[in-house]
């Protein structure tokens, strides 16, 4: 089972590795098609409704895969923006996703674009108190606004649009959100999914892929990967 862990603790074999996988799935047109594929569906249902979290989670998934062809071991690490929150971090430095920007023509601004929440990073009590949102309904709309919109807009350019994926700081930010989800999960087994539409329930298909639901996701284990806090939770 994949480890997903957070970028700052990759090796340096791993950070290379993810490197060149990126590059490898750039020029085979993969990262062209997920942020075609985004932008296609942007206001479809993937975004502000219950399915906004299962489809993103098949998403990286099927990104992760892609990734995985050109090396079996990689998996996508995450972005903890609510407590890395550095415009000059080992994030954006030219050994890692620094290196992109130009490369790909990003147009990255980084930093905070004013002070409404959706234009900064979050902040880490902003992510404690919406862990503790009882229900799948609440808690999944404070996660996608402000804490997940904000990251977006505070790297700007084409990861402020409606092709985002399109920068591969996407991937690692929605490792996050997804992340954050299983920390939910865990901490509250009984709650159940609870659609924002008639249409946008548990059995009802993804967008784009009408052979997956909602519930064929909602266990990331039985998907192939774990957490690193998962790992270590389970070493205490």
């Amino acid at each position: 089972m994949g480890i997903r862990k957070d970028y700052r603790d990759l090796t340096d074999v791993e950070r290379d590795r993810f490197v060149q996988a990126l590059r490898h799935v750039k020029s085979t047109g993969i990262v062209d098609r997920f942020a075609q594929m985004h932008a296609r569906h942007f206001s479809h249902g993937i975004h502000r409704s219950s399915h906004f979290l299962p489809w993103h989670r098949e998403m990286l998934l099927r990104f992760e895969r892609a990734l995985q062809a050109f090396h079996p071991d990689i998996t996508i690490p995450y972005w903890n923006s609510s407590v890395d929150r550095s415009t000059s971090g080992p994030l954006w430095s030219n050994d890692f996703l620094g290196q992109f920007n130009s490369a790909w023509n990003l147009r990255r601004s980084l930093g905070p674009k004013g002070p409404d929440p959706w234009l900064d990073l979050p902040t880490p009590q902003w992510v404690e108190t919406n862990q503790g949102r009882g229900t799948y309904d609440v808690f999944w709309v404070e996660l996608e606004h402000p804490i997940h919109n904000g990251p977006h807009n505070w790297v700007a350019g084409v990861m402020a649009t409606a092709a985002s994926p399109g920068d591969p700081v996407f991937y690692l930010h929605h490792c996050w959100i997804d992340m954050l989800w299983v920390k939910w999960q865990l901490a509250h087994p009984s709650a159940p999914f609870v659609p924002s539409r008639p249409d946008l329930g548990l059995d009802d298909p993804l967008m784009e892929w009408p052979d997956r639901t909602p519930a064929d996701v909602l266990d990331h284990h039985a998907l192939g990967y774990t957490y690193d806090i998962e790992v270590s939770a389970a070493q205490r």
